[in-house]
Parts: structure tokens; C-alpha cells; sequence
């Protein structure tokens, strides 16, 4: 096993790069995943460029580092693990992964549009697996290879095929879709009865809610009951109740 210990490597000015910037990841392909439970866990499919341990947890990690080519494995000082980690209390295992390039299945369809905030994208990934949901059309949402996004999803980003695309791309991919979207206007999704049609689910921004290109795509506007008094729900809740509905209810 190789040892890293200064902060100025290149490999780790590399690392920091794919942590902070995302047209930097998008440029090379790659982007890092961080912590055991995402690591043991990663698909064979995945290709893996580097894997960054820190020094005093090489034997808490054992049985995952011997899963992996030593060739690509390095021991890193706890200050350059501070330095690439994107956490205050870095678990002390990194590795810098390809961007999968899977298809779409010719299922259900879950279009985020404008959704900026990481912890919700990563919720929101979680339910899509859960449900059994591999699609995802990303419109002007945060980038799905950002590490909050990655580390919310737990391990959910290797399962799903994101594609980040624009207005016009998104409206071609939903063609032969029922398209719902979420909407506090519309009727109530515990009404709809039970439809044999392919169906794409849109959830829109925290702040704004779903564009207006959207819902004069949309075919239906669906909306979750409340009985309190409060004005909306989070995205990801609303989202995930929602696609729980639709996939075991009708």
C-alpha cells in the first residue's frame, strides 16, 4: 500500500477538485464517494480509480481494503484526509469512482425539476430505489455527483440512472408518459384510480415549485391531503409519499 502525506500531491489536488467543483467532474468522468457503508457496498460494475484510507483506520477497514486491487489503494495522513474529505468528521475512507453511464429501463419516471437542495435529491434517490423507480430526469437541479447528494442517497446513486438535461431533452423523454405532477391545486392522489400507462412523477423546487413548461406538459395534477394548517411539504416527503401511493396502493 502506497503512502500519501502531503496535502500538495497531485493525486490529492485531483481528489479536492472532484470534491468542490462539478464541471471538474463532469470533464473527467469521476467523482468521489465517501465513507464504509457506501464503499463495501459499491456495484462490480463501478469502475474505481483511487481508494484513500487514513492511516490509523487501516485495520478498522481491513476487511473492505482487501476487496480492492492494491494498486489503487493509498494510506493518507489525517491531514490530508481532512483536506479531501468532505466532512467536518471525515470517516477516514475515500474513493474516486467513474460516473456510471447506464440507460433508462422503459418503466416509471421520477423529473425533479429545479430541486437545488443536495439532502432532498439524496432522499429523493433513496425512495426511488425503495420503490423500484430507475429513472431520474434531472431539470436545473443540483448535481447528483456533489457529495452531500451521494452521501444522503446511501449507496441509492449507483442504483438509479440520473440524467441531467434540459427543458426540451426532458419533454422527448417523457413522450408515451402519463405525466403527474405535484401540485397543491390538484386533486387528491388518494382518488386516482389504478392506471396500466407509464407514468412520470414531477416534483419542483423548495421555493418555486414546479416550472410552468412542466405543468402544461403535465397530464394530471396530483396533491398530497393535509389535514394541519401549513402551507406545503418538503419535496422529498411529498415525492416520497407520493411514489409509495403509486407503486403499492394502485
Amino acid at each position: 500500500m502506497k503512502e500519501i502525506v502531503s496535502v500538495s500531491n497531485e493525486k490529492i489536488q485531483y481528489v479536492r477538485k472532484l470534491v468542490r467543483e462539478k464541471s471538474f467532474r463532469l470533464e473527467n468522468n469521476e467523482f468521489v464517494v465517501e465513507g464504509a457503508n457506501i464503499i463495501k457496498d459499491l456495484p462490480k460494475n463501478i469502475g474505481i480509480k483511487f481508494l484513500f484510507v487514513e492511516e490509523s483506520k487501516v485495520q478498522t477497514y481491513k476487511d473492505i481494503l482487501v476487496k480492492f486491487n492494491e494498486d489503487i489503494i493509498f494510506s493518507v495522513s489525517s491531514k490530508v484526509m481532512n483536506a479531501i474529505s468532505d466532512t467536518s468528521t471525515p470517516p477516514g475512507i475515500l474513493c474516486v469512482i467513474d460516473i456510471p453511464n447506464f440507460d433508462f429501463d422503459d418503466k416509471n419516471i421520477v423529473v425533479l425539476d429545479g430541486v437545488s437542495d443536495p439532502g432532498n435529491f439524496g432522499t429523493i434517490i433513496r425512495t426511488c430505489v425503495a420503490c423500484g423507480v430507475k429513472n431520474i430526469i434531472a431539470i436545473n437541479c443540483v448535481d447528483y455527483t456533489s457529495p452531500k447528494v451521494v452521501r444522503s442517497s446511501m449507496g441509492g446513486v449507483f442504483k438509479v440512472v440520473v440524467k441531467n438535461v434540459n427543458y426540451e431533452k426532458a419533454l422527448q423523454l417523457l413522450e408515451g408518459y402519463n405525466v403527474l405532477s405535484l401540485d397543491m391545486s390538484g386533486k387528491s392522489i388518494y382518488d386516482m384510480e389504478k392506471t396500466d400507462s407509464k407514468i412520470a412523477l414531477v416534483v419542483g423546487s423548495e421555493a418555486h415549485g414546479v416550472s410552468k413548461i412542466m405543468l402544461d406538459r403535465c397530464d394530471n395534477l396530483i396533491s398530497l391531503p393535509m389535514i394541519g394548517d401549513i402551507e406545503s411539504l418538503n419535496a422529498a416527503i411529498s415525492l416520497s409519499v407520493a411514489l409509495y401511493h403509486l407503486t403499492f396502493a394502485l
